[in-house]
């Protein structure tokens, strides 16, 4: 008896592990296509809180950028066209491990007019398992994740990607 007990608890505690593994400690899964969005709750450089449930009913796109980060440098003028000029999306973007104060000089240098949201801690990111920056997913009204990729985008290809949802 003792010889099948062993390898039968050995089994439970590696499947255990690998469960832990893909699904993390909250037991959250990574944020892909078909997910539901999970929810957050941050505070921009002046202290507003944005918490994602809020913005259910309409389609979000989530953009999770760094300073530090060549590519969303350079992306950063088509994120602010397209903030400008569509309006049928609430563009919201993720400051991932940055300070209140580098996000505040970053917005004064480049007068930018978009919601930088404090992922210091990093916990969304990890949450949304975003290892790469640039890193742009689109939400539709329901909640669910209807697009993801990693890299530099334009407004171009946002307003086409958020159009063609629409006409599912």
């Amino acid at each position: 008896m003792r010889k099948r007990l062993i390898p039968l608890i050995v089994i439970v505690i590696v499947t255990g592990v690998i469960g832990i593994l893909v699904n993390g400690l909250s037991g959250k899964v990574s944020a892909n296509p078909g997910d539901e969005a999970i929810d957050f709750n941050l505070k921009d450089i002046y202290g507003m809180e944005y918490q994602l449930s809020d913005y259910k009913g309409k389609v979000v796109v989530l953009n999770f950028f760094a300073t530090w980060c060549q590519p969303c440098i350079d992306e950063a003028p088509e994120l602010e066209a397209f903030a400008a000029e569509y309006k049928d999306a609430e563009l919201l973007l993720i400051a991932k491990g940055e300070s209140s104060k580098r996000i505040e000089k970053y917005i004064k240098e480049t007068n930018s007019k978009l919601p930088y949201l404090l992922d210091t801690k990093e916990d969304v990111s990890k949450e949304y398992s975003v290892i790469g920056q640039p890193d742009t997913l689109i939400i539709d009204k329901n909640g669910i994740i209807v697009e993801r990729f990693v890299g530099p985008t334009t407004k171009k290809k946002l307003i086409e990607l958020i159009e063609n949802i629409s006409k599912l």
